[in-house]
């Protein structure tokens, strides 16, 4: 009775689950079988941007490594590292005893060829005041003129020598020639330095420039860059500064190969000699093509890049390889060029799962994240 009884069950199940069995035509059983892919509509573009950065230096407009134009021993150092001068301020001075010294022999010498003077002026009005008398040569009077010329063109060179020489004091004492900051220091007190030596490095505090290299190459695209009155930026530190392009280049430089360009930094901009600039320019590449992104692309033979692309038309659609170009990528976009076509369906990811001829259905259409007016974000 026992074994009735579960063979009863058994059958009854059986007949249940014959009661549930789906009504769903082929058709539909087939098309629950289809692999699901996103799609993207491909959309053209006539250009693609790189953004390139190139870096430089910034300098000050004027660099001066001050030196002297008469050698001698330097006395005194009025200034050092980092401090801030003016114009005509004093910065050092060598020292003068010599000068001085000299001087005072000079001025001794004028005093005597000036008391030498007075004599010959007196002998000279004696002799004349004589000859009214008939007791006077004319030689004797010619010998006291000529005496009294030569004394006065001693006393002129004397003159001379003594401004010389307080020419040179002067020149003892180097000058700031701008306002500006000193940056090196290359003597001490005590050093016996000769005519031109370099003694202090004095950096402009006003005018500061950047200076950076660019490729010979992309010099044309930063002079049309220029024409078409776009602002310049660049880069320094944690700030972003509009600056103006002083120079177009004018030669390449034989150790970087590169062209240097000029940028007059504002006034305003706390900047310090030698820190990073950073010139960002975005190089535009007039060629058409299609933003994609990396998911959408496979490898293909002989180093070639594949995408797939969707086709047919209401509930049958097939998937097809098409072979591709890439011009340029970044993180997570490549534009490309090759067998493509406006409007057409692009499988976006899980391309591993995919053969060509295979039959897929879409479940979500995915919008291009780029266009030609917004793949500057890049």
């Amino acid at each position: 009775m026992k074994r009735i009884t579960i063979a009863g069950i058994v059958i009854g199940s059986a007949l249940l689950g014959g009661c549930n069995t789906s009504t769903s035509s082929p058709s539909e059983r087939q098309e629950h079988l289809l692999l699901s892919v996103d799609t993207l509509t491909l959309t053209p573009s006539d250009h693609y941007s790189v953004e390139r950065e190139y870096v430089g230096l910034v300098q000050a407009g004027q660099q001066a490594n001050l030196g002297v134009e008469l050698g001698g021993k330097v006395a005194r150092i009025l200034v050092d590292v980092g401090d801030s001068v003016q114009a005509s301020e004093p910065l050092l001075v060598l020292d003068t005893q010599l000068l001085i010294t000299q001087a005072d022999e000079l001025r001794a010498q004028q005093s005597q060829i000036t008391a030498q003077l007075d004599l010959v002026e007196a002998n000279l009005k004696r002799q004349q005041s004589l000859k009214q008398k008939g007791f006077s040569a004319d030689a004797d009077i010619d010998t006291l003129s000529s005496q009294r010329k030569a004394l006065q063109a001693s006393f002129r060179q004397l003159s001379a020598s003594l401004t010389a020489n307080q020419l040179r004091q002067e020149k003892s004492t180097v000058y700031a020639p701008y306002d500006g900051i000193v940056s090196a220091r290359h003597v001490s007190t005590g050093d016996v330095i000769n005519t031109g030596a370099p003694t202090l490095t004095l950096l402009a505090s006003t005018s500061k420039e950047a200076h950076i290299g660019i490729p010979a190459k992309q010099l044309a695209k930063l002079n049309n860059h220029n024409n078409n009155h776009d602002s310049w930026k660049l880069q320094i530190g944690p700030e972003s500064y509009p600056v103006t392009l002083l120079n177009p280049g004018a030669r390449i430089d034989s150790g970087s190969r590169t062209v240097k360009l000029r940028f007059a930094l504002p006034e305003s901009a706390e900047v310090i000699d030698g820190q990073l600039a950073y010139l960002q320019f975005s190089d535009v590449h007039e060629k058409p093509g299609y933003w994609i992104p990396l998911s959408a692309m496979t490898d293909g033979l002989r180093g070639t890049w594949n995408v797939f692309v969707m086709l047919g038309e209401d509930k049958r659609h097939v998937v097809e390889r098409r072979s591709i170009q890439v011009l340029h990528a970044n993180d997570s976009y490549a534009y490309v060029t090759g067998a493509l076509t406006t409007g057409e369906r692009l499988i976006a990811n899980g391309l591993h799962r995919l053969v060509p001829g295979q039959a897929v259905q879409p479940v979500k259409k995915l919008p291009l994240p780029l266009n030609t007016r917004d793949e500057a974000a890049l």
